[in-house]
């Protein structure tokens, strides 16, 4: 073989093998088809999966108390907040805030019962969201109004 042919072979292999090298350190999938690079692909490593749980403090309230609405998510992510929905015993939204979430995960919030909101005694749902629509948790408190 002409020694070009062969320099222009070995510097093929070695460019290959060097991109090769660098897409993996770099997370991703290549493949090698007829010597050149094709179907370059992002890895299938991804974020952690988030979950949420919340809970309140007790299980009934009354008029003028304090609920403290707490929970955790699993594997947070920065700047990410918690949706929290309150949901009246009709189904209907009372009150709705969003909380920032510690770097471990943690969040809690406090609302007080108030006779200018709060007038329905009944079963209130505590909704929660957390990123993706996907990421939610609730529970649920008696009022007695």
């Amino acid at each position: 073989m002409n020694r070009r042919v062969l320099i222009a072979i070995g510097v093929t292999i070695v460019t290959i093998m060097m991109t090769i090298t660098y897409l993996e350190q770099g997370e991703s999938k290549i493949t090698v088809v007829n010597n050149s690079i094709s179907n370059v692909t992002q890895s299938t490593n991804q974020a952690p999966i988030s979950s949420i749980t919340v809970s309140t403090d007790k299980s009934s309230y009354g008029m003028g108390d304090a609920i403290v609405i707490s929970g955790a998510v699993k594997s947070p992510v920065a700047d990410t907040p918690v949706t929290i929905l309150i949901l009246d015993p009709n189904n209907l939204l009372l009150q709705a805030e969003r909380i920032s979430v510690s770097p471990d995960g943690r969040f809690q919030t406090t609302i007080t019962t108030t006779p200018a909101i709060w007038k329905l005694g009944g079963t209130y749902v505590v909704s929660t969201q957390y990123g993706s629509s996907n990421v939610k948790a609730q529970t649920t408190f008696y009022f007695a109004g």
